[in-house]
């Protein structure tokens, strides 16, 4: 049995004060772009908000070439990996992984989560 407090209690609340803050998804986002420890000193040396403004620059990037693919796709297979790995960017922005800031996409989403081929030829949802 391990003592009331430790060390281990300590670590564990700073991890979750971290993921809670978003500095532990900018570190893994860092670290597995880079494939360097967050604790290198090009990590450390810059600023919260210019790895976040990085950070949301190269998810934009993603997610755009993401939507392009998405768009003349038609193995669905492709389709739902392409869907999945929208959904984890949609993620890392905080939305919910199946939704976007964009209700036709969110349609679209839906569309190929259900093995359904979207319409992309439809422009407004409704």
């Amino acid at each position: 049995m391990r003592p009331p407090f430790s060390d281990t209690d300590r670590l564990l609340r700073l991890a979750e004060k971290n993921m809670k803050e978003g500095l532990g998804r900018l570190k893994r986002w860092w670290s597995n772009k880079y494939k360097r420890p967050p604790t290198d000193p090009l990590f450390e040396n810059q600023t919260a908000a210019e790895l976040r403004l990085e950070m949301y620059e190269d998810l934009l990037a993603q997610r755009e070439e993401i939507l392009e693919r998405m768009e003349g796709e038609s193995d669905m297979r492709e389709r739902r990996d392409l869907h999945e790995r929208l959904s984890k960017i949609n993620g890392m922005f905080g939305f919910a992984p199946d939704q976007g800031q964009d209700d036709l996409i969110d349609e679209w989403e839906r569309d190929l989560a259900e093995g359904r081929v979207p319409d992309l030829t439809k422009k407004t949802v409704g």
